[in-house]
């Protein structure tokens, strides 16, 4: 029998305790999670009409860790020196891929303008404390992709990908003597941009439905009423049947997720509800009836006020024709009685913009909300509609469909995404602070990362 060398022997044993030792000692060596203490500041935590006055935050990773009085010894110190430290906003309606009015968009744009600028308004939205987007229609799936991967900055977004609109709907923007593709067996090119699938009846809305969650969506959007940025659509014309639309909820459903609907009168909101819709945003035709039924189906409310700050020509970039600025009158005038009945009803009432358009001043017009709602709200309603009942309403995208699930959002508790703006100066007692970002919010974080820091 052949003796055995030693040597190789030796180096055998060598091989099994380095095998043996590596995992561990690679373990020993995982880096403890980045840590950032934000010392001496007031506290609004999205729920509470007072401030929570002298405390420290401990943000470690991308979540709240502690609220108090800390130390901290390995963690990065900021000395907030008193100011006002609160969740980062939550828009419930933008449309961050919609740069032009909508025959424009369809028309003139190049994909790849669409996608270059559309990051560059999620950046710039950002910067401007909002660190959460819903957006309501349009190709967005792909610009939250690129953000969670970190080639651009721009906040979280949920999106609502392609709107579904049926034939003469809202988001049917043809022009008039473009045909109706399916009646040439021909595909729309834009339905594959994914501005909006057209779909008329159940089995057809169904499909679309289903394929809207396929790519990724966390919620769907139905144009359930007349609009006024497109022409051939009156508003108080309705649009889809109960069926219809009652097919898209279930669907939704299915997938643990639910429906917003683009609206504005009463009966077709009558309609939108009763068959399970869970947000209704605009309304401004509402009624006092249909305001019963909405807080009565416990559903939200997101109206879009600062576009009442300017006249129907002013909005030119959005309503470009004279029946388009017409309607624009229409809701415009519908604003007050609105919010009056919803205030009398007590509904949940979210923070929604609607603002888009070529250039970047009219994404900036995000920022006049807070303005515009100072007519009717305190500044605690409107910091908690943009920040903790925003994230009510985005957590109805459910576990399959919502993309951030490692904590709560428009909150500042433990366990909580670090998503935080530090405030020069009190916005409950001010809140037209946050009508000038670029000097008012000194620290702008989100998901445990400093994107802004003027402190």
């Amino acid at each position: 029998m052949k003796k055995k060398n030693p040597f190789f022997t030796f180096l055998a044993i060598t091989a099994l305790v380095v095998a043996i030792a590596l995992p561990q000692a690679q373990a020993n060596e995982k880096k403890e999670p980045t840590q950032i203490l934000i010392k001496n500041i007031n506290i609004f935590d999205g729920k509470s009409e007072k401030l929570i006055k002298g405390k420290d935050v401990l943000v470690e990773g991308n979540l709240i860790k502690r609220i108090g009085k800390i130390n901290a010894p390995k963690a990065t110190v900021i000395d907030g020196k008193g100011k006002t430290l609160m969740p980062g906003l939550i828009e419930a309606h933008a449309h961050l891929s919609l740069h032009g009015d909508l025959f424009q968009m369809r028309n003139e744009y190049n994909w790849m303008y669409v996608g270059a600028k559309s990051g560059a308004e999620a950046t710039r939205m950002l910067m401007r404390g909002f660190t959460t987007a819903r957006d309501a229609a349009g190709p967005t799936n792909g610009l939250r992709k690129v953000i969670n991967a970190g080639h651009v900055d721009g906040p979280r977004i949920y999106s609502a990908g392609p709107g579904l609109t049926q034939t003469g709907g809202h988001f049917d923007i043809r022009g008039l003597n473009e045909p109706n593709y399916y009646f040439l067996g021909v595909p729309d090119s834009k339905n594959w941009m994914e501005w909006y699938y057209m779909a008329d009846g159940v089995p057809e809305v169904q499909k679309a439905t289903r394929e809207i969650f396929r790519k990724g969506s966390s919620h769907v959007k139905i144009m359930a009423g007349g609009g006024v940025a497109t022409v051939y659509d009156p508003l108080d014309g309705l649009q889809f049947t109960p069926e219809e639309i009652r097919a898209i909820v279930v669907e939704a459903e299915k997938v643990g997720s639910y429906a917003m609907a683009h609206i504005y009168t009463p009966e077709a909101i009558t309609i939108a509800l009763n068959a399970g819709v869970r947000c209704i945003d605009h309304g401004m035709l509402i009624d006092d009836k249909t305001m019963k039924l909405l807080k009565e189906k416990d559903a939200f409310l997101v109206p879009s006020l600062a576009v009442g700050l300017f006249t129907p020509e002013e909005l030119s970039f959005a309503w470009p024709t004279k029946a388009t600025k017409a309607k624009g009158a229409r809701i415009i005038a519908g604003m007050e009685n609105e919010v009056r009945l919803a205030k009398k009803y007590k509904v949940k009432i979210g923070f929604g913009t609607d603002f888009f358009g070529p250039g970047r001043e009219q994404f900036a017009q995000q920022s006049l909300e807070f303005k515009a709602r100072k007519k009717y709200f305190t500044p605690f309603e409107i910091l908690k509609q943009a920040t903790s009942i925003n994230a009510a309403i985005v957590a109805m995208s459910g576990p399959m469909m919502n993309p951030y699930l490692d904590g709560p959002l428009g909150v500042i508790q433990e366990g909580a995404y670090a998503d935080i703006l530090l405030v020069n100066g009190n916005p409950l007692e001010d809140i037209l602070l946050l009508t000038d970002p670029a000097k008012n919010i000194g620290l702008i974080m989100k998901d445990g990362k400093i994107y802004k820091n003027t402190l």
